[in-house]
């Protein structure tokens, strides 16, 4: 797949002089990343579509000494959900589909089981079905092994729903494998064209869905055991879960959307929090004493927008204020200490 760059550059805000925000931001990432020799994190700020504060720390590559800066390209993980969901508002807006046409409508061959699981279950996470990650695993196929979309999907299928489909939330990758399967199946075009040509080139995001691709700026994760850094990849291929890759700046930017509605308008607003779902205490290990899932995002108390993504090596918190106004992204490629507190920290520097 061609990796598509754009050339999106986003204004500066303009502050008052002698504002300190960028200095206290500037140490909310040095106490996250305190030695800058070994892997690290980059964030940014943006406020109504604008990036007005963004910088990195630490190594991209370790072998090569090359920096992170604010134009190192990470891989966003489960943060890329939320494009996958919006997606399928965009398509139900347009009357393509609906969120309670079954998951059967849109296989060749549909499980029983695929008749009660509607396309709202798959994005709120209530479905039931087990994670794909697992149910390759259990056929012997490790990260390590090749394996793409049609494995995911075939494992996903020859698998039973763990609890009854809307039952309750159950956070599970494959739900969002198959809500990709389900934009190809109703638009004909490869999924991360459909997302090129509807999300990214219109909001002039310089973003690439790439799966397993080394993107050019692109860091290198890794995985840490007794102080020393192992490169962490995998060939797996698979896509609507994750593979977003691009800088936090621009994740930032596409962070307006919430705001404006530029892509999908008030309907695609609505629905990113319409019929969100409560996720208990699933989430409490990571910070999250309660929330409900809606679109590929997850809607707290207080009406901000948060998601976190993990995948080799790769830790991503995305944060969005509840007026929309102001968007944080922290990216690390290895296991930071506490990105999601580094992102609270950023989102009140910026907020209050």
């Amino acid at each position: 797949m061609a990796v598509v760059v754009l050339a999106g550059v986003a204004t500066p805000h303009a502050y008052a002089s002698g504002d300190d925000r960028e200095t206290r931001s500037a140490e909310v990432l040095q106490e996250l990343v305190p030695a800058p020799d070994g892997p690290g994190c980059a964030a940014a700020v943006g406020v109504r579509g604008s990036v007005v504060w963004e910088a990195g720390r630490g190594k991209a590559d370790l072998t090569t000494g090359r920096a992170i800066t604010s134009k190192t390209v990470f891989d966003m993980a489960s943060n890329s959900k939320q494009f996958t969901a919006d997606a399928v508002l965009l398509l139900a807006g347009r009357h393509q589909l609906a969120l309670n046409d079954p998951l059967s409508d849109y296989l060749d061959d549909p499980p029983a089981w695929a008749r009660d699981v509607t396309l709202g279950d798959l994005m709120r996470h209530t479905s039931g079905i087990p994670d794909y990650q697992d149910l390759l695993e259990a056929k012997g196929i490790e990260l390590t092994d090749p394996a793409g979309q049609e494995e995911a999907i075939a494992a996903i299928l020859a698998s039973q729903p763990q609890d009854p489909p809307g039952a309750g939330f159950s956070y599970s990758n494959s739900n969002y494998v198959l809500l990709a399967h389900v934009v190809e199946r109703v638009t004909g075009k490869p999924f991360p064209t459909f997302i090129q040509q509807e999300f990214f080139t219109p909001l002039d995001l310089r973003m690439t869905l790439s799966p397993a691709v080394d993107v050019p700026g692109k860091a290198t994760s890794y995985d840490e055991k007794d102080g020393s850094f192992t490169p962490n990849s995998s060939p797996w291929k698979q896509y609507g879960d994750g593979s977003v890759q691009t800088t936090p700046g621009e994740l930032v930017r596409w962070a307006d959307n919430y705001r404006t509605g530029r892509i999908g308008g008030t309907e695609l607003l609505a629905g990113v929090t319409d019929g969100a779902v409560s996720v208990g205490d699933v989430l409490r290990p990571r910070g999250i004493e309660e929330g409900r899932y809606g679109a590929g995002i997850l809607l707290l108390p207080d009406k901000s927008l948060v998601h976190r993504g993990d995948w080799e090596g790769f830790h991503s918190t995305f944060k969005v204020s509840p007026d929309r106004n102001t968007a944080v992204t922290v990216v690390c490629n290895a296991d930071p200490p506490d990105n999601f507190r580094a992102a609270d920290q950023l989102l009140d520097i910026w907020t209050k």
